[in-house]
C-alpha cells in the first residue's frame, strides 16, 4: 500500500504521495573506510567489561535495560510525561485524513526547525487547494510517519520544483532583528565583584 498524506481543507479532501528528499540523493555521499593490512574492510566491535564477549557493531542498538541492567522487551516499555503519567500512543497519520489549516503566516514556518522534507506527488488534489498552493500560500497539518508518542507539524507549500511538505520541530527561541538591541539585564541583580575588597598588592 502506497504511503500518502491525506488532508481536508474546507470540506474538500486531497491526497499526496510522498518521497523523502535526502541530501545524499542530491549531492551524493562519501564514506571513509578503514581497511586492514590486506586491504579488507574492517568492522567495529565492542568488548564487554569482563572480556568474555565481542559484540559486533549494531548488536546493542535495539537493547533496552532497566535500572537493574536487565534486558526489557520493547513491547513492555511505557512512555511517560514529565510528571510520570503514562502517555497514549499516537497512530501514524499516513493514509489517514487530517484537517488542514491555512493559509498560515509564513513566519510560523520560521519558528520551527525543519527535520525532514518530503516531495509530494499530487494524486488527487482539490482545484481550490492546488490554486492556493501555487499562489504561494502555506498550509499546516499534523504528521506522524509511524505510530509513536508524538506527531509534528507539517507545512505544505509549492515552488518551481513542485509540492513539498516540511516536517518541523518547534525551535523554542525568538529571532532578533539586526537593528534590535539585546535585552538589558536587570540592574537590580547583585554584582559578584561589587564588594570585592581584594587587594592585589598583597600578591
Amino acid at each position: 500500500m502506497a504511503r500518502t498524506i491525506v488532508v481536508n481543507w474546507e470540506g474538500e479532501v486531497s491526497e499526496f504521495g510522498l518521497s523523502r528528499v535526502q541530501r545524499e540523493k542530491i549531492y551524493g555521499k562519501k564514506k571513509k573506510v578503514v581497511v586492514d593490512e590486506n586491504g579488507e574492510e574492517c568492522t567495529s566491535a565492542a568488548l564487554t567489561r569482563d572480556g568474555s564477549a565481542l559484540l559486533p557493531g549494531g548488536s546493542m542498538a535495539s537493547v533496552y535495560l532497566n535500572e537493574n541492567f536487565e534486558v526489557c522487551e520493547r513491547k513492555d516499555l511505557v512512555m511517560v510525561d514529565e510528571e510520570g503519567a503514562a502517555m497514549e500512543s499516537i497512530e501514524s497519520t499516513l493514509g489517514v485524513e487530517q484537517p488542514l489549516e491555512g493559509p498560515i503566516d509564513p513566519a510560523r514556518v520560521l519558528d520551527h526547525l525543519t527535520k525532514a522534507v518530503y516531495q509530494l506527488d499530487p494524486a488527487e488534489v482539490s482545484a481550490k487547494l492546488e490554486a492556493a498552493l501555487k499562489d504561494g500560500d502555506i498550509f499546516e497539518t499534523r504528521f506522524a510517519y509511524r505510530s509513536g508518542f508524538s506527531d509534528s507539524p507539517a507545512f505544505l507549500l509549492h515552488n518551481d520544483e513542485g509540492f513539498f511538505a516540511l516536517i518541523g520541530e518547534e525551535a523554542g527561541f525568538d529571532y532578533l532583528r539586526p537593528d534590535e538591541a539585546p535585552v538589558a539585564e536587570d540592574d537590580d541583580t547583585d554584582d559578584p565583584f561589587e564588594d570585592d575588597d581584594l587587594d592585589f598588592s598583597m600578591f
